[in-house]
């Protein structure tokens, strides 16, 4: 099951680079630029793409927990494929919601 995980996770690493241009607030881009300084970035999108990538990281991590969550429940039979499905629009709506924020 955390082959699914790993698979999902695979859309967002193998994707030609692009460029995005955004809009920030002055407090944003103030902490950007700090972030920037602080941790020895090179770019402001070297910022961004590690935000990103610790996301994707904890997104992965929660949909590995609930898979092993779900494969350890000792339940014979097929595959619960509702709680499955159950799992996934929740870290979708969760993950909607935190980009709603941001």
């Amino acid at each position: 099951m955390a082959d699914v995980a790993n698979f999902l996770s695979l859309q967002y690493i193998n994707a030609m680079p692009e460029t995005l241009n955004i809009s920030l607030a002055p407090g944003q881009l103030a902490w950007l630029k700090a972030r920037k300084e602080q941790e020895g970035f090179a770019t402001a999108s070297d910022v961004v793409r590690d935000l990103i990538r610790r996301q994707q990281e904890r997104e992965r991590a929660a949909l590995d927990a609930a898979f092993e969550k779900l494969e350890n429940d000792g339940a014979p039979g097929a595959e619960p494929v509702d709680q499955i499905m159950k799992v996934v629009s929740r870290v979708k709506k969760e993950r909607r919601e935190a980009n709603r924020r941001s």
